[in-house]
């Protein structure tokens, strides 16, 4: 990626704070004791399964496991689940503020109405490497997320915000022969300004009705893709693949056609004149 694309990227990255007011309604840490801190660390390694309106500041569960973990309405404050075993776990209107996911296992998760964006810290959750094969993130506020590296197919990430997030080289794809790789997931109706999706393959995947303005996609391959109602406006993008992809009712301002692969790719009539702007030719109605 050029440096001015770089440049233009972080510029945009740094305005993502201002979109985010300080949060109101979090849940004080003072009234947490280091003698109930210690007892709810105790009782994560028992048997219990279900954890209801719990609080934990500072948890360390770095190589640990705890299948089918279903959580509701808890938080988890600068918590290391880095390495962890978290396969099928299910969390319903749940904080993650500043925890660390790194390498972790999260296979067939769900996450739904929860947050992983801290907004007065202005951090994200790390998820570098993890395992989030067929996993779910449902209306949820995963913005700044690093998922740098992880594997990611058959992810599913609806009606959510994914402001900033990076997926630089996430895995989207599966083995199907020693030629063929299959891609697959469902990134709709979403937020996903200025995300990074460098060196992604999405061939075939399920983009509708999501924003990716001012999002990065150098060496991406949207080849096939659904981008029916998208919003493409001010991508920054090298060597990007659309051949094929279903690009109707897309906003598409900026998208420079000399510079990308169109071939076989769906558009309505009125996104002629936008696609015709990048050439220099001025479209009049009939």
């Amino acid at each position: 990626m050029s440096q001015n694309s770089r440049d233009a990227l972080s510029q945009s990255l740094a305005k993502i704070s201002a979109n985010y007011p300080s949060s109101s309604d979090k849940k004080s840490h003072s009234g947490q004791t280091k003698a109930n801190q210690k007892k709810m660390t105790e009782e994560i390694a028992d048997d219990h399964e279900v954890f209801k309106d719990q609080v934990f500041y500072d948890l360390k569960w770095s190589n640990q496991a705890k299948q089918e973990w279903q959580l509701v309405d808890c938080e988890f404050h600068h918590c290391d689940f880095s390495n962890a075993a978290l396969d099928f776990m299910q969390a319903s209107g749940c904080v993650f503020h500043d925890c660390n996911f790194k390498n972790s296992g999260l296979k067939e998760a769900l996450f739904e109405k929860c947050s992983f964006f801290d907004s007065e810290g202005q951090k994200g959750c790390y998820f570098y490497g993890a395992d989030l094969v067929n996993s779910r993130f449902l209306h949820c506020d995963i913005s700044l997320a690093d998922f740098e590296r992880a594997d990611m197919f058959g992810i599913e990430i609806s009606n959510s915000k994914a402001q900033g997030c990076s997926f630089k080289q996430a895995n989207f794809a599966s083995i199907v022969s020693r030629k063929k790789l299959f891609s697959s997931a469902f990134l709709t109706d979403s937020n996903f300004r200025y995300a990074d999706f460098e060196g992604c393959q999405l061939v075939g995947c399920d983009l509708n009705s999501s924003a990716f303005v001012n999002a990065n996609f150098f060496q991406t391959n949207l080849e096939k893709c659904q981008l029916i109602n998208a919003d493409l406006t001010g991508i920054h993008f090298e060597r990007l693949a659309l051949a094929g992809a279903d690009l109707r009712n897309a906003q598409l301002e900026g998208l420079d056609i000399r510079k990308i692969d169109l071939q076989g790719a769906k558009i309505n009539d009125w996104q002629q004149s936008v696609l015709l702007e990048s050439l220099g030719i001025i479209c009049f109605p009939n």
